[in-house]
């Protein structure tokens, strides 16, 4: 498998996902959760955060980037986003990660943003942190 790069994959990412705004990079070094939040200007509220499963991050991201979060309609084929999820989730392969989301559902969620509609997940490693995030207007 050829090593690509986080800013490759994240500009896939946001060309596939062209509804709303995507914020998705990768951050080297150790940062813990409100340092994750600000790095990505999302809110600083440890509050706002829940630690998920690799399972459950896998099925968020994958319904983030195949369906609109303001008006629900596919954006891209769940094929296509289960193949970009995997590829940005690869970039920690080997990796124990922590998975952070501010939703409780695919419906219920915290804001961290000032959008009418946002969604996502941060992935903590020991040397780097990354941002999937979407954000929709009404």
């Amino acid at each position: 498998m050829l090593s690509v790069s986080a800013s490759a994959i994240c500009s896939e990412i946001r060309r596939a996902r062209w509804v709303g705004h995507t914020r998705c990079d990768v951050i080297e070094g150790r940062i813990n959760l409100i340092e994750a939040a600000r790095a990505f200007n999302l809110a600083d509220d440890d509050t706002v955060y829940r630690s998920v499963g690799a399972e459950e991050a896998c099925a968020l991201a994958i319904h983030l980037l195949h369906t609109g979060l303001a008006h629900p309609g596919e954006i891209m084929s769940v094929e296509r986003a289960t193949e970009l999820w995997r590829e940005f989730i690869g970039l920690f392969a080997g990796q124990d990660v922590q998975l952070l989301t501010n939703t409780l559902h695919s419906t219920r969620w915290t804001p961290a943003t000032d959008a009418t509609f946002d969604m996502g997940l941060l992935v903590i490693a020991p040397n780097k942190v990354g941002c999937l995030w979407i954000e929709e207007e009404d």
